[in-house]
């Protein structure tokens, strides 16, 4: 089976979610040999809800250190396509910006009994004073390989309204050791053309995640850090405890 590391723009969501090759998803959805069998259609629906210590996007914090509440829905065919939303509490200290909703589309699809390929497409939404003209569109691609590692590529046009066209380059690998999951992850962000240069146009984000699943419970502890200034930016090095509950819905 393959799994992989469940992020979502630089963002390392729950475990449960997981299960679902979701905006950046990586996970088995369905076998070879049963995406290739004629079979009746089977869908299924999962959601997710939760709090987490801070919300930390592409290495930045998205809360100003302070907890908030984070909420998902995902709905998935055996057929490969899938989609969903994804929300979460904002608490940002150069904007009023109070929340951000996601919504994503994409297919799965497994090349071979280690290698699977998702291919994804999320639009950003924002809600506050004048956020909305930060919402954006982005576009991803995902290589899974041998149930621990997963390579990335995603871009965006007009990222967070800058008028830059923003690429990210990732890659994690996940260590299953039975009864823990242990996340190593690496990301490369750049703002193609730097129309506007807002000080993180290009930087490096690390992460280092330990997290367990316990009756229909994710807990989740890491630990980021990018190479940009600590004092402009909610970045640096930043801890992050999350626990979420899930539900299969259908």
């Amino acid at each position: 089976m393959i799994r992989a590391g469940f992020i979502v723009n630089g963002t390392s969501l729950p475990m449960s979610a997981k299960r679902l090759p979701v905006a950046s998803v990586p996970a088995l959805f369905c076998s070879a040999l049963l995406c290739s069998a004629s079979l009746p259609a089977v869908a299924g629906i999962n959601a997710n809800l939760g709090l987490t210590s801070e919300y930390i996007r592409e290495g930045i914090s998205q809360t100003d250190g302070n907890p908030t509440w984070q909420t998902g829905l995902t709905w998935e065919h055996n057929s490969g396509f899938y989609l969903g939303g994804w929300a979460s509490g904002l608490d940002r200290r150069y904007d009023k910006a109070s929340a951000e909703a996601d919504i994503f589309a994409g297919f799965y699809q497994p090349l071979s009994d280690y290698t699977a390929l998702s291919l994804t497409a999320t639009h950003f939404t924002f809600y506050g004073d004048n956020s909305d003209e930060q919402n954006y569109t982005e576009l991803g691609a995902r290589l899974l390989v041998d149930d621990s590692w997963v390579f990335g590529w995603r871009q965006s046009e007009e990222y967070l309204g800058t008028n830059s066209d923003r690429r990210a380059l990732e890659a994690s690998y996940t260590l299953q050791t039975g009864t823990f999951g242990i996340e190593f992850y690496g990301a490369h962000y750049r703002n193609l053309g730097d129309k506007a240069d807002m000080g993180y146009s290009d930087y490096l984000h690390f992460r280092i995640g330990l997290e367990r699943t316990w009756n229909q419970w994710d807990y989740r502890l890491t630990v980021e850090r990018t190479n940009l200034s600590s004092s402009r930016f909610d970045a640096g090095t930043l801890f992050q405890l999350g626990i979420h509950r899930y539900f299969n819905l259908w």
